[in-house]
């Protein structure tokens, strides 16, 4: 080998290894800017503030651009002074029981200071200040009179009310109430247990699960079938799911559980119905088993388990621009400047939508005027909007600084993966923009999973589940849950098959209001 051939074959190796060094280190130049991403939102979530508006500095993007976007900038329509509201103490409401208890003057002070007269009554003057009456247990005595025949022949007692299992210590108050302490206000058995022994009653966690047992047993599955099929009965549905942590039933470990929450759409005057579902798993058989041959609408996130029963049924998806928005927030959170544009347009389509919503809020405007409204709004900006929000997604995928694993690539990937059930809005007045009253719903059992942390196994996640269903459907519409669990626990096993929804907590709350 000459020395050129030598010279020429160290060269050729010497290149090798520097193409191999520069895509290894542009292979650690991507992996480090996605850490640093993900350290900068684990940061942001620690410390940082959680909403999704933008700051006023972040809009400089999209103000340098604005020449190049077809979209015209959106000037809020002027709002009329709020008329003064006033200061000092809002009146407690009057629905509330009230004590009345009468002060009057002593008879040795009603002389007239002044003259010497007898001072003459001319009205009274009325003070409200609210008292509290510790929770607490009341014994209930049935005395029941006996009757006996002189000649022995009988004898006559009278009749028990019916309680919520034969021979059972407790009234459904007492059923009621822990029901709703625990999924309703997230206590855990423990600390109702804890709870009660001040009130000088012990009740064991073993004692009051048997009772949340009974009132699944006895309300929650039956009325739960008329719920899910008086829900399967609308033509466009909310779907979202959050993981819980269940205890295995060996008690050797924990797994991951899920809690499916469905509900119907939001509409001003109508009762919104909610139901949640325990699964083992986040399988595509959650949402193929609640669905049935059900079809319609469905608005969902862009988790593939819905892929199946869409396909299956002929479902129309429809997408939520919130989890679009918050993919985009999280590449601006983690500093990528060149998202704030895009994450801008975004705000742009829920701008469009707000002044529509809060009309529908206050009243002003009826179901049939809301969708004229949402129809026009979206016809002649929503659209543009979104034509502008691809071209520039489209122009941030092209850049080199774009990383497919980065916070907006990931993004980019979620608009472009979605694109078909992100536009479904645009042609369904019905349809929200959003799936935030699933997520709303499922951030109820959040809550309770900090103080409580897992199930306990996967027949407490079932009835958690159940329960949870039975509470969210009573803050939907208004209903104290407590109340009505309390009265229809005694009147679900004498009410007709036929007549069963009559017990669902719209319907109860209903009747109550026309009373």
């Amino acid at each position: 080998m000459t020395i050129a051939q030598d010279i020429e074959a160290k060269l050729e190796r010497l290149t090798e290894q520097v193409a191999r060094l520069t895509e290894k280190v542009e292979s650690l130049t991507i992996e480090n800017k996605i850490l640093r991403e993900e350290n900068a939102l684990l940061k942001r979530g620690l410390f940082g503030r959680k909403s999704e508006r933008l700051e006023p500095g972040q809009l400089s993007f999209f103000e340098a651009n604005a020449e190049a976007s077809p979209v015209e900038p959106i000037v809020p329509a002027p709002k009329e002074p709020a008329a003064a509201t006033g200061h000092g103490r809002a009146p407690f409401p009057p629905n509330l029981l009230r004590e009345r208890i009468e002060l009057d003057v002593p008879e040795a002070d009603l002389l007239c200071p002044c003259c010497g007269k007898q001072m003459k009554r001319i009205g009274e003057e009325v003070t409200e200040r609210g008292h509290c009456i510790p929770a607490r247990i009341v014994v209930k005595e049935y005395v029941r009179t006996k009757y006996a025949c002189p000649d022995g022949h009988a004898v006559k007692t009278a009749e028990l009310p019916d309680g919520v299992i034969d021979g059972g210590k407790y009234e459904a108050s007492v059923y009621a109430h822990i029901a709703t302490s625990k999924y309703a206000d997230h206590l855990p058995l423990h600390r109702l247990e804890g709870i009660f022994k001040r009130h000088g009653v012990h009740i064991s966690k073993q004692s009051m699960w048997d009772m949340l047992v009974r009132v699944d047993e006895l309300l929650a599955q039956p009325v739960l079938v008329q719920m899910r099929s008086e829900l399967l009965e609308e033509s466009v549905l909310h779907a979202d799911e959050t993981p819980v942590t269940m205890r295995l039933e060996d008690g050797k470990g924990t797994k991951n559980g899920y809690a499916w929450g469905w509900r119907n759409l939001h509409r001003a005057g109508e009762p919104s119905k909610a139901l949640v579902e325990f699964r083992t798993s986040r399988g595509r058989d959650g949402p193929a088993r609640f669905l049935g041959d059900w079809s319609g609408t469905l608005i969902a996130d862009g988790y593939a388990g819905y892929d199946e029963v869409i396909r299956t049924n002929a479902i129309t998806r429809a997408g939520c621009w919130a989890h679009a928005r918050r993919k985009i927030k999280e590449a601006v959170d983690t500093g990528s400047s060149n998202a704030e544009g895009l994450l801008a347009l975004v705000q742009k389509l829920f701008a469009i939508e707000r002044p529509i919503n809060e009309q529908v809020q206050a009243g002003e405007v009826d179901r049939e005027q809301q969708l004229a409204m949402r129809r026009a709004a979206r016809g002649e900006q929503s659209k543009s909007v979104v034509d502008a929000i691809y071209q520039e997604a489209e122009r941030l995928d092209g850049l080199r600084s774009t990383v497919p694993k980065g916070k907006l690539g990931k993004a980019i990937g979620y608009l472009m993966s979605q694109q078909r059930s992100l536009l479904a809005f645009l042609g369904d007045p019905r349809l929200p923009i959003h799936n935030n009253d699933a997520e709303r719903d499922l951030r109820h059992l959040a809550v309770g999973r900090k103080n409580w942390l897992v199930f306990g196994s996967q027949r407490g996640g079932e009835v958690a589940c159940r329960l949870y269903s039975l509470v969210l459907s009573c803050k939907q519409c208004g209903a104290d849950p407590e109340a009505y669990i309390e009265d229809v626990l005694m009147k679900v096993a004498t009410t007709p098959a036929s007549e069963i929804a009559s017990l669902t907590p719209w319907a109860w709350q209903a009747g109550r209001s026309a009373r």
